[in-house]
Order: structure tokens, then C-alpha cells, then sequence
């Protein structure tokens, strides 16, 4: 059985790579939909709670997605300010992920940050309870879902 959100992130790959977004394209949604992720969970779990999950659906997603492994390399998991004493990722970047889908080939870009956020959602939904997830995470799905960024050609 499929949750609600791997069904969505697979009705997003199959609209936008039959739609020919390219992998800039899809890099700018995601960036919008993970800004719309953090300002909808920051108050809730705070800037660090957000960069640890997003931090650990970047480790998890680049054992399928290797090319992930970037943003550990290049910028602490994608983390601006670093970490915290205690090892914590300070802050998310999502500018820095964003600028690593664009550099994918297009079909990679899709099934990788589709990956990601999948991950993301999941690893949410076992702290939180699915129902919770859902509802927090409303307003990022209808903007992955829609596509808005990614069909956005003026960027």
C-alpha cells in the first residue's frame, strides 16, 4: 500500500519529465516547495529540527541518489552557518540543493528530489503521525503538485 505522498511525487515526475521540465526548472520547485516546508515546520520544531530532517532525508535518499552526497560534501548537508556544538545542522539550505538538482540530468533531477521529499515526508510522519504531517505539509504539496515553479520559464 502507498501513502498519499508517493502517489503525488509520482504524478508529479510522470506531469512534469512528460511535460519536459527541465532539471532547472524542477530544481527551482523544489527550492520553493522546501522554503514552504520550512516556514510551515520552523515554528513547530525550529531551524534546527527542520535542517536535522532535511539533513537525514539527504543521507538516506543518497544511498539510491548518490549525487546527494554533494551537499554533505560541498556544504555540510546543505546547511548554511554549519553546525551546532552538538553536531546538529544550524540552518537548511534549500538554495544549495536546489543548485545541485539543476547540475542532474533532467530525469535524474525529478526522481532524485522526488526522492528526497518523499523521504522527508516519511521520516515527518514517524515523529508526528501521518495526519499531522498532512495537514503541515498541505500548502508545499498543492505547490509541488502544481508545479508552478517549474513550469515558470522567466527564471
Amino acid at each position: 500500500m502507498t501513502s498519499p505522498e508517493s502517489d503525488q511525487t509520482l504524478a508529479f515526475r510522470a506531469q512534469h519529465l512528460d511535460a519536459g521540465a527541465t532539471a532547472p526548472q524542477i530544481a527551482r520547485l523544489v527550492e520553493r516547495v522546501c522554503h514552504e516546508i520550512s516556514l510551515a515546520l520552523v515554528p513547530i520544531v525550529g531551524q534546527r529540527g527542520v535542517a536535522a530532517l532535511f539533513a537525514r532525508s539527504v543521507q538516506l535518499s543518497a544511498k539510491s541518489h548518490p549525487w546527494l552526497l554533494g551537499l554533505s560534501a560541498s556544504m555540510g548537508t546543505g546547511m548554511s552557518s554549519g553546525k551546532s556544538a552538538d553536531g546538529t545542522p544550524a540552518e537548511f539550505n534549500p538554495s544549495a540543493l536546489s543548485a545541485l538538482i539543476a547540475t542532474q540530468p533532467r530525469n535524474e533531477a525529478a526522481v532524485g528530489a522526488c526522492h528526497l521529499l518523499q523521504t522527508f515526508c516519511e521520516l515527518l510522519a514517524k515523529l508526528v503521525g501521518r495526519a499531522l504531517t498532512e495537514r503541515l505539509l498541505r500548502t508545499p504539496w498543492l505547490t509541488f503538485l502544481s508545479g508552478t515553479a517549474a513550469q515558470d520559464n522567466t527564471q
